[in-house]
């Protein structure tokens, strides 16, 4: 039985499922379930200097971080019912997955849950996607969801 789950989300349908997966989990662990988002400002450099030339870095990342937790509140609506927490981390030029796992560790987590999404290209096969990299360094177990 787990006691602490960990649910790390962003705003695509591998999430969704990843989410749907946890409180489920959760309910029939009769576990403590925390949903966290990371805010990463490097999405803030894709595409070249696209979205900073938008507006100044401050409030481009105000607004990242409202987003975050627009959808930490949403999904917090899924997980009614469970002993839930959200939890709106920050990247500060970090890995993503190195924030997850420093999070899990803290609060004594015994399951991480996150969504694998199936993309290719460079940046993938030099460092790995957010899911990989968090399996390989995490303490928890680490269960992988695609997208069904």
């Amino acid at each position: 039985m787990y006691k602490n789950i960990l649910v790390a989300i962003d705003d695509s349908e591998t999430s969704r499922c990843a989410l749907k997966e946890a409180t489920h989990i959760a309910k029939t662990s009769q576990a403590k379930l925390y949903v966290a988002h990371v805010v990463d400002e490097v999405l803030l450099k894709m595409h070249g200097h696209a979205m900073l030339d938008m507006g100044d870095a401050d409030s481009a990342v105000t607004n990242l971080r409202r987003a975050g937790q627009t959808l930490l509140d949403n999904a917090l609506k899924d997980a009614s019912g469970l002993d839930a927490e959200t939890l709106l981390l920050e990247a500060q030029k970090r890995r993503v997955s190195e924030i997850l796992a420093e999070k899990a560790k803290e609060l004594n987590v015994d399951l991480i849950v996150i969504g694998r999404h199936s993309q290719r290209g460079l940046a993938t096969l030099l460092l790995g996607s957010v899911a990989e990299q968090l399996a390989k360094m995490s303490t928890a177990s680490v269960l992988l969801v695609r997208k069904h």
